[in-house]
């Protein structure tokens, strides 16, 4: 496979996330898709470039990413939900806002975690990273283990000479603790937190398309539910960015928020 220059990939995969992002602005969702996956494939091929990996088709190039540990299995079906989102809007016209926002959110996360890692690195970083890889794929060397066991034997010493140097005491009456033996009154038992909750109020939201219940804050946590465009919901709190919490069948669940817009 030939070398990707590896600025001038880089440089390409941050110019698609920001095209990507506009797409979505724009509500072209189908081409959003695409641009996502266009820009998963530069990562991949980066990725396989420097891992020595001969150039395939790009769920393949993920496979071997991973069984060669260069990725995460999480890293890995994340790439692969981006890459089906992506087909199916090449191939079948999918035009769905969550779908697309499924996909730029998933992206975000990645680029995120392959820029501060060494993907985006020089070359001369990226071998420097494998040489320290291979180094500690090799195990602990016998100065390794001298340099662990000194600091641990000079503990067992030091906790050993405490032990015979210090007299045993015993605890007169005159140290020892004393108990209070009288019961709290009735004005101490202050419910302060029933006050600090009463001022603390829900707020009506609606849905602004189709929105997934999830169970945590995550793509891949279960989905307890499903609201239709325009359903009343009560939003207790922002999580982050991208999630909301809300009361939904008498629990707290986690909806994407951008599809949440004040009842008026």
């Amino acid at each position: 496979m030939a070398k990707v220059q590896m600025p001038g990939i880089w440089e390409k995969i941050q110019q698609n996330v920001q095209e990507t992002e506009r797409l979505m602005g724009q509500k072209k969702y189908t081409q959003s898709m695409i641009k996502a996956r266009q820009t998963l494939e530069y990562m991949v091929k980066l990725q396989c470039d420097r891992a020595g990996i001969v150039e395939s088709s790009t769920d393949t190039m993920i496979r071997e990413l991973y069984n060669g540990k260069w990725i995460s299995k999480t890293t890995a079906e994340h790439y692969l939900q981006i890459l089906t989102i992506g087909n199916k809007a090449s191939r079948e016209g999918d035009s769905s806002a969550y779908n697309a926002n499924e996909a730029y959110h998933v992206l975000t996360q990645e680029i995120h975690a392959f820029s501060n890692a060494d993907g985006a690195a020089s070359p001369r970083r990226s071998a420097q990273t494998r040489k320290s890889r291979k180094n500690q794929r090799s195990g602990f060397s016998s100065a390794d283990l001298v340099k662990l066991f000194i600091p641990l034997a000079l503990i067992i010493i030091l906790i050993i000479l405490i032990r015979v140097l210090s007299p045993n005491k015993t605890p007169t009456t005159e140290t020892a603790p004393v108990i209070p033996t009288e019961a709290p009154t009735t004005e101490a038992a202050v419910t302060e937190p029933e006050t600090e909750a009463s001022t603390t109020a829900a707020v009506s939201y609606k849905t602004t398309d189709t929105l997934n219940v999830r169970k945590e804050p995550s793509t891949e946590a279960d989905r307890i539910g499903k609201l239709d465009p325009g359903a009343s919901v009560t939003f207790i709190k922002d999580y982050d960015d991208f999630w909301a919490v809300i009361e939904y069948n008498g629990q707290e669940a986690y909806v994407a928020k951008q599809y949440l817009t004040e009842a008026e």
